[in-house]
């Protein structure tokens, strides 16, 4: 889950393979005169809108913490459960797609450090650059080439997804989360970096715009309130 406090102070909860669908809403209006658009790669589409499919299960029932006082969220969930998961999503993606199963395979590699001493994550890294590995040998030398753009691209529009679902919606920039608050870390051709701005509650600015056209997109959420769940949904236009 992305767990957030809205301005009354309940819990929003946003479930992860939702937030994964705006993704690949990002990645499937990619401007076109970029020469690497995925627009005309399905399988980088389908990574970027799959890739956080492992969440699934977890996020069926929220899982509270043991003092019951707020939510595990993405960042902290049990790492055991959730390197479960990951191996779980992975498989899942690589039943449709080798190449896709490799671009998430990646993403989620990348999120620990090959230096660590967590046997735990060890174990985790050894087997999916194993399975890495092995996939690379069924790719063509097309595919191969663009692993790096594509991996760059599937980072990208997981973290617009996340500034659209970790902000409260029209926030300020100076009180936006500190990850993207100074813009997003990949570079594109027509961009050495993208800023993000919250034009108002409904809207949020991309400069320069990677978008072909401005994308409307739906956030699910759950608002808690006490033992209250209530489902509603946000649409936000990203231009």
């Amino acid at each position: 889950m992305i767990v957030r406090e809205n301005n009354d102070g309940k819990t929003v909860l946003i479930p992860q393979h939702a937030h994964a669908a705006i993704s690949g809403e990002i990645a499937r209006h990619w401007r076109k005169d970029d020469p690497n658009s995925p627009v005309q790669r399905p399988d980088t589409i389908m990574a970027v809108d799959q890739h956080d499919r492992a969440w699934i299960p977890l996020d069926e029932v929220p899982k509270r913490k043991p003092d019951g006082k707020g939510f595990y969220s993405f960042i902290d969930y049990p790492l055991t459960d959730k390197l479960r998961a990951y191996q779980q999503g992975i498989m899942e993606v690589r039943e449709q797609s080798r190449y896709a199963a490799i671009l998430c395979s990646r993403h989620y590699c990348s999120f620990f450090s090959n230096d660590t001493d967590d046997e735990q994550i060890k174990a985790f890294l050894e087997r999916e650059h194993g399975l890495q590995q092995a996939d690379m040998q069924t790719l063509t030398s097309t595919e191969k080439a663009t692993l790096d753009t594509d991996q760059k691209m599937l980072s990208f529009c997981d973290d617009v997804s996340l500034y659209l679902c970790m902000n409260q919606p029209g926030v300020s920039k100076q009180n936006e989360v500190s990850w993207f608050r100074d813009g997003f870390r990949e570079q594109f051709s027509f961009a050495e970096k993208i800023i993000g701005e919250w034009v108002s509650p409904e809207e949020v600015r991309l400069t320069p715009s990677p978008l072909e056209s401005p994308v409307r997109v739906a956030i699910p959420q759950v608002i808690v309130d006490g033992d209250e769940f209530r489902e509603e949904k946000l649409w936000i236009t990203v231009s």
